[in-house]
């Protein structure tokens, strides 16, 4: 079994084993309880100081519990373990080693932080170049918009010209288009691909040869075998009376030659025919392209002169922003002053970030350990050796002495009485009274198969000095410890028995 799962195994068992341990403890608690509500004392009433209500309950004190979280989300290189020197059940000081990254993921480390760092010096370095090049031209755009106020008549009809320019491109375009799709359509209907390619004289050509080759054949008394073979370029030239023979006269030979010629005929003709039906698709292509570009060309003569009448407006609305554009041309560079400033300003919070990021890290785990802060019980440690870090979140959980706690069991008929934040009495024999405060609230099942009858209250004490551990004590809600002792003093004057005094531990009521 790995070291990692027997540790995993280790922190289950303690788990199941403290469960346990509280559910037995507080049931008893809850039963005695039930048993004291018979009885007077369970709870008193209208307190002559405040008439506030004062709900009993039993409980055990217990160590808090303190957290180690790590605040490193910043970084973005994985931070890999190399030892886990702590484990669930260990009793440890202040300043205990942890656990050790690698010294190759601490390294990495480093070095992205020390980028980041200097990334966010260069750019502050940077910025300040940048904010006096933008004063520089924010006064320069002020006084061009006083130049601008100054010349916008001249303005104006440049404006208005150049849109008319565009009117005199879209109709020069517009011809241009009209010229091209003319002439696709008149090579299209002279069959000009046809010509250009010769398909009617390599057809003649072809037609003529092989009219040759079998009147030939007819003469010297030959015939084409097709051996079976569909391809007639593979027929063979044999006699009419399918006898062999030599070839004394040359009459074959002829025969071979007037085929070969013919049958290169029929190949030119085919392919003259392949290329003037692919050049004729591709002009009906480029017919239909020029039919689309002159349309598009059309629209946008029209748009054009819808644009020249929209420039006469818009020329003259801006005429009238650049006088007045300049007479606001001082507030604007203010601004912009205070734009350049704020945006230098983030650059060099961003640059005390990146220095506070490093310091955080160096500070944490800046020699590859991290320590405990302060001397407790291991609960938890989530690390395992060899595996990435989690930069973020709880990394370790410990007992905490200096924040003791107190776990009661309070009945459902009196929760409702009870909130987070409540300060209660904690009274315990042979023990100073102090003061809690309620962190948590939550149901405990009921082993008979019954709804929840009963809660957890969890309260952390104020005064932790003189309270150990694993002590039984009563907490009374709804009252301070200091209101306690002056109820106490007050009932103990007038004769009366403490109210759940600590002679006896038990509860009383005071009779009205």
């Amino acid at each position: 079994m790995k070291k990692r799962d027997v540790i995993l195994f280790l922190l289950i068992l303690a788990a199941v084993i403290t469960a346990v341990f509280l559910y037995f403890y507080l049931r008893r608690f809850s039963m005695h309880h039930e048993s004291e509500k018979e009885q007077p004392g369970g709870r008193l009433h209208a307190l002559p100081e405040t008439g506030a209500e004062i709900i009993a309950a039993y409980g055990v004190t217990g160590a808090g519990m303190s957290e180690r979280e790590l605040e490193l989300d910043f970084l973005e290189t994985d931070l890999v373990v190399d030892e886990v020197y702590v484990s669930a059940g260990d009793v440890v000081e202040a300043g205990t080693a942890v656990l050790r990254i690698t010294d190759s993921s601490l390294r990495e480390a480093v070095r992205e932080l020390e980028r980041a760092l200097m990334d966010a010096s260069l750019a502050c370095r940077q910025g300040v170049t940048d904010y006096e090049t933008g004063l520089l031209e924010a006064e320069n755009t002020r006084r061009k918009s006083l130049i601008a106020a100054e010349s916008a008549q001249t303005v104006y009809e440049d404006t208005i010209a150049k849109a008319e320019l565009q009117v005199q491109k879209a109709q020069q375009e517009l011809q241009e288009a009209q010229e091209l799709a003319d002439e696709y359509t008149a090579a299209l209907e002279s069959d000009y691909y046809a010509v250009e390619y010769g398909v009617e004289e390599k057809k003649a050509a072809y037609e003529k040869n092989m009219a040759l080759f079998f009147e030939k054949l007819d003469d010297y008394g030959y015939e084409l075998d097709d051996d079976e073979d569909e391809d007639p370029n593979t027929f063979r030239i044999v006699k009419a009376d399918g006898r062999a023979g030599q070839d004394t006269d040359g009459e074959a030979t002829v025969l071979e030659l007037l085929k070969s010629e013919y049958q290169e005929n029929k190949e030119e003709y085919d392919q003259a025919v392949k290329d003037s039906e692919a050049a004729t698709e591709k002009a009906r292509a480029g017919m239909d392209e020029a039919a689309d570009t002159l349309q598009l060309k059309q629209l946008a003569l029209q748009e054009a002169l819808i644009a020249l009448e929209k420039t006469k407006t818009q020329a003259q609305s801006e005429y009238d922003i650049s006088v007045i554009t300049g007479e606001e041309a001082q507030s604007v560079y203010e601004t912009e002053c205070r734009n350049l400033q704020e945006a230098q300003n983030r650059l060099e919070d961003a640059k005390e970030e990146a220095q506070e990021q490093y310091d955080r890290f160096m500070e944490t785990i800046g020699d590859g350990c991290i320590y405990t802060e302060r001397e407790g019980t291991i609960l938890m440690v989530q690390a395992a050796e060899h595996g990435n870090l989690a930069v973020d979140g709880v990394l370790m959980a410990y007992s905490d002495t200096s924040q003791m706690r107190i776990t009661a069991s309070v009945d459902q008929s009196e929760i409702a009485s009870i909130v987070i934040g409540e300060e209660a009495a904690i009274v315990a024999e042979d023990y100073d009274v102090c003061t809690g405060t309620v962190r948590e609230i939550n149901p405990i099942a009921d082993s008979s198969g019954r709804a929840s009858v009963s809660y957890r209250v969890i309260l952390e004490l104020t005064d932790t000095a003189e309270l150990p551990a694993n002590l039984t004590a009563t907490v009374y809600f709804g009252i301070t410890g200091t209101e306690y002792e002056q109820l106490m003093q007050e009932w103990t004057k007038e004769g009366d028995r403490a109210p759940y005094g600590r002679e006896n531990g038990e509860g009383g009521q005071r009779e009205e």
